[in-house]
Order: C-alpha cells, then structure tokens, then sequence
C-alpha cells in the first residue's frame, strides 16, 4: 500500500492539475461575465445610465495589457498557482466594488477583473505547462480553456436566478464570497501545483522581454500575427453576432441567443478539437492556417444573411463560427508551452497574450467602424478576409517553398512536354 501510494499520486497529478486549473479559469470567466448580465439591474438602482456598460469590456483590456508587464516578477514571486489565487482575489475585490454607490469605485471593477483575466492564462500555463508533453501540450490547455466559455454560459444562467432570490447586491456578495473561499481552499494546493517536476526556478524577466523572445521565436512570429487576426474576429464575434441579427436583420432575442449560445458550445468542441490535430495529427501552423479558412467562411456566409434565411441555416453557420473563431486559442497556448523552458512558460504565455489583447482592443473599435460606415455585412466581410490572410501567414514556410517547388516543377514539365511536341511537328 505504501508503496503504491506515490505511483498513484504521481498518476493523479496532472488531471488533478487540470481540473483545478479549469476550476479557477471557470470562476474568474464567470464573475468577468456576470457584470454585463448585472448591468441593466445596478443602473435601474442607481439611476446610471444603463450604455456606460459598452465602456466595460474596453477597461478590462487595457488593465489585462498592463498587467502583463508585471506578470513575469509576479510568477518568479508566487509561482503559477499562486497568482492564480491572486486572480481569484482580483475577481472578488472587482465585483465588490460595484456595492458602495460610486462611479468611481464601479470603474474599479474592470480594471481589477482586467488584472485576473489577464494573470490567469500566464498562471494556468506556469501550473500545467511543466505537465505536459509535444503530444499533450494542446490538449491539457483546451480542457482548461473551456472554463471561459463555461463561465460564460454559467453567468447567463446563474446570476439571473441569484438575482431574483437575493437582489442584484445579494448576488454580488454570492459571486464574490465564492471567489474568495475557492482561494482560500486552494491555498494548501499553492506548494505542490507550483513544484511540478523539471519546473525548477522560475526564470527572471524584464518586464519587455517576454513580448520580445516570443516574438524572436523562429516560427512564432507568423504564428503570433495569424493568432491576432482570429483573436479580433473572436471579439467581434462575441461583441456584434446577436446585435447583428436583431438589430439589421430582424430577428428575435431568443433566436439571436439560441445561435450565439450555439457558436459558443461548438466553441468548447472546437478548443479540444483543434488542439488534437494541433498534437496528435499535423503542425500547429497548419491547424492554425485551417482555422482561419474556416472562420473566413464562416464570416463570409454571416455577412450574407437575410431575414429569410431559416433559423437552423443560421444556428449552423454560427456553431461553424465558433468553432473557429472560439476554437484556436489552446493551440496558442500549446504551440508556447512547447517552446519554453518549464520555469518560462507562465512568462512566455504573458507576453503572448500581450499581442492578443491588443487585437482585443483594437478589432471590436475597427469592426464597429466599418459597419457604422458601410453596413454589418461589409464589416462581417472586411474580417473574413483578415482572417483568410492570417490563415496565409499562418501557413509553415516548408509548405509554401514546396509548393513553389511544385509549381516551378510542373512549368518546367509543361515546358518541356512543349519542346518535345514541337519537334515532333512536320516542318
């Protein structure tokens, strides 16, 4: 018995990692995305007005990229599973600030809720990267990463129902106080999590240097911009899909919702789904170049509904959508934890995740732009097509000199094919 113990323990490690990782990424996704569901509540109590909400998700980001400086001295400080705890904290501190009656206080909710989403990829990669191997890397992230969604679809449902039995206060309070006691369980789990074998010490970065090495990366600098261009069309996804759909075409809240809650479950599907091939069945580059032909399509197709098109038509096109543009981000997250050092992953992940928040940023402002100045569906156009040239970027440069390769050689071919027919000819 006793000697089986370690073997079992060692065996329990990495799925208890994983779900304890899935757990907190769950958690902090949910509290980020209870606020917009709170929000028509809070501004009916306070009298606020209700469009200041649209000012939320623009914070967020802009704490998310600042913080990411600061993650690499804060992970050499308290490991992977200790700024994931300092994430939950976060979550709980922002949410609490919505209850005093202060503007300014309810502007520190999105700057705090920044700070955890931004700290908890960079935490959860630091905990799991050491875990992994070439051939699981993907995986174990994707099974983690599903939290978001998963937070997502639980703010929808959970924070109405808390509302309705406590009042929009009460429900802070619950949200919170699960927060907070979810850090408070998990601090005994801080030593092990963080002393994952082969981990060692935790390199020291200058708060610049992660955004740099990634970037310096052979290979990662195509795959890096391809990831931008999907990130921008996952916002816009996210922030335009159901305004889309009942606002220029028409169609019912109930069947907006039913098509985006059905773009977010093929979302989860697709994190596993792509993360496999990304492992298991061909290059990450090439996963990531599939990816952006299908978001592509998806876009295009999106951009050419009508009022007529039936709901089930619709419902598939937007599960097609997500599978893509909610799909990719493990395969990110693998593609790094391949290529750093056990004790570099959480940092390295940080400074990933710097580029993709600018396209956060940045995409959902284009995209409302375009459509203000030409109409959803050329804006739904205009992404598609930058999703197509990030699947281009994307593509690995072996490819592309093998296909110049074979295009050289079938000229060469053809040419020859015409010499031997010319000399063939009477004269």
């Amino acid at each position: 018995m006793s000697r089986s113990a370690p073997a079992l323990l060692k065996r329990l490690d990495v799925p208890a990692a994983v779900a304890l990782s899935l757990l907190v990424q769950t958690i902090i996704a949910l509290l980020a995305a209870s606020i917009p569901v709170l929000a028509p509540e809070i501004a009916t109590d306070r009298g606020w007005n209700v469009d200041m909400i649209a000012f939320y998700a623009p914070i967020l980001y802009l704490a998310a990229f600042f913080f990411s400086f600061q993650i690499p001295r804060i992970l050499q400080q308290l490991g992977g599973m200790g700024l994931s705890l300092l994430c939950l904290a976060f979550s709980a501190l922002g949410l609490l600030c919505l209850l005093p009656p202060s503007i300014a206080l309810a502007v520190a909710a999105p700057l705090a809720l920044g700070a955890a989403n931004g700290g908890m990829n960079p935490a959860s990669s630091q905990v799991l990267g050491p875990r992994t191997s070439a051939r699981n890397a993907g995986i174990i992230m994707s099974i983690k990463q599903t939290g978001v969604p998963l937070g997502g679809m639980l703010a929808g449902v959970l924070v109405p129902i808390l509302v309705l039995r406590s009042g929009w206060q009460g429900a802070v309070l619950s949200l919170a106080g699960a927060s907070a006691l979810a850090a408070i369980a998990l601090l005994p789990t801080v030593r092990w999590l963080n002393g994952a074998r082969g981990s060692g010490q935790l390199a020291s970065f200058r708060p610049l240097e992660p955004v740099k090495r990634i970037w310096a990366m052979p290979g990662m600098r195509s795959f890096i911009a391809a990831a931008m261009t999907f990130v921008a069309m996952q916002q816009c996804l996210r922030s335009f899909f159901t305004v889309y759909l009942v606002s220029a075409l028409g169609f019912s809240l109930t069947t907006a919702g039913l098509a985006f809650g059905a773009s977010q479950g093929a979302g989860i599907v697709g994190q596993i789904l792509w993360a496999f091939a990304a492992d298991r069945l061909i290059r990450p580059h090439a996963v990531m170049a599939i990816i952006g032909v299908v978001m592509s399509i998806a876009a295009l197709l999106t951009a050419t509904f009508s009022s007529e098109w039936p709901v089930t038509a619709i419902v598939a096109v937007a599960m097609l959508y997500g599978l893509s543009a909610a799909g990719f981000i493990p395969v990110v997250l693998g593609e790094v934890a391949r290529r750093s050092a056990p004790g570099e992953v959480g940092a390295l992940t940080a400074g990933a995740n710097t580029y993709l928040i600018v396209s956060m940023l940045v995409g959902p402002l284009v995209f409302g732009a375009v459509a203000s100045a030409l109409g959803y569906a050329a804006a739904f156009t205009v992404f598609g097509m930058l999703s197509l040239a990030g699947a281009a970027i994307a593509l690995p440069r072996a490819f592309l000199r093998n296909l110049a390769a074979t295009g050289k050689s079938a000229d060469r071919r053809t040419a020859r094919g015409a010499t031997d027919i010319e000399e063939r000819l009477p004269r």
